[in-house]
């Protein structure tokens, strides 16, 4: 569950705030400020692939991820679990890219960035006693051939950029 400073009373009340105040445009992924009629561009959080909504509401300024906004006004509360990117572009904040999943299956589906093993040419692939290994999900599994390894890696639904 994500933790929030915000009571389940208050999600509840910002969630319809932004169903109030935004339109969502299913063409860009975006939300569309309903008074100025502009596209909401968000900022970006640090060095993490997401963008944020900045909005004022009960007398302080608070920040939302653009992702659980857009969530929030389609669904019309606040999700209870994590957003999954499911295409892993933490930009693509289309409804049908996100979904509400646990935190075990968000890390499943982490797009790891491709970086090549230095012994064995391909990533994710480890020299190990004669052959080679990967593993996925916590569990290693073992191959005569390199190629075959990284074969299965990507069958097993571990995926690079």
């Amino acid at each position: 569950m994500i933790r929030s400073r915000l009571s389940d009373g208050e999600l509840a009340a910002l969630a319809a705030r932004i169903q109030r105040n935004y339109d969502y445009d299913a063409r860009s992924g975006r939300l569309v400020n309903r008074k100025t009629g502009r596209s909401v561009k968000g900022m970006k959080h640090g060095c993490r692939p997401y963008m944020k909504l900045d909005i004022d509401f009960c007398g302080r300024r608070t920040v939302v991820g653009m992702h659980r906004a857009i969530w929030a006004w389609h669904h019309g509360r606040f999700p209870t679990l994590q957003i999954d990117h499911i295409n892993g572009n933490g930009f693509d904040n289309h409804i049908e890219n996100l979904r509400e999943v646990s935190g075990s299956e968000n890390m499943r589906n982490m797009v790891y960035p491709w970086k090549a093993n230095a012994k064995t040419g391909l990533p994710g692939v480890y020299k190990n006693r004669g052959g080679y290994r990967i593993k996925v999900a916590q569990k290693y599994y073992h191959f005569r051939d390199r190629y075959v390894a990284f074969y299965h890696l990507t069958l097993l639904g571990r995926r690079f950029k």
